[in-house]
């Protein structure tokens, strides 16, 4: 199938004209998401340098830190459990979830959980910047929520 120039130009003229359609939104007092035209401000929506987040860290004899895998602290896939972390670091029941924690890991065979002698829940904050451009992983600061001395059976 041949098209004729005009044709081409007025296909031309249309999907230039649909893909440049979300950037009237930019203007608008309530810009609003359709799909696949999307105006959604995920991308695009000024967030803090640093991004706090709850997790579990755990010690061992020598004070040498390990990182808990969220399999341990809850049932559900990751983002189900770190909301179910972030809840309980929220609430009163922080000490009783870090117990229960500490519980699950004492009954664990096998490195680094056999040797884990304390637990903390700790808030991170990571500079998402550098942890992302520079894989700087290390948090800037931490604040421990409640902690845990591991009891073996």
């Amino acid at each position: 199938m041949k098209y004729s120039q005009k044709q081409a130009m007025w296909v031309s003229i249309l999907i230039i004209a649909l893909i440049l359609s979300p950037v009237a939104e930019n203007w608008a007092s309530k810009p609003k998401d359709n799909f696949p035209l999307s105006y959604y401000p995920m991308f695009s929506k000024k967030r803090k340098a640093t991004y706090g987040l709850y997790y579990f860290v755990g010690y061992d004899t020598t004070q040498k830190r390990h990182k808990i895998s969220y399999k341990i602290a809850g049932t559900g896939g990751f983002n189900q459990v770190r909301r179910q972390i972030r809840k309980a670091a929220r609430s009163d029941r922080a000490q009783a979830f870090t117990q229960k924690v500490a519980e699950k890991i004492a009954n664990k065979k096998g490195d680094p959980y056999s040797n884990l002698v304390r637990i903390e829940l700790v808030k991170g904050y990571y500079h998402l910047e550098n942890y992302f451009l520079k894989k700087d992983t290390l948090p800037v600061h931490e604040r421990k929520v409640a902690f845990y001395k591991i009891e073996k059976p």
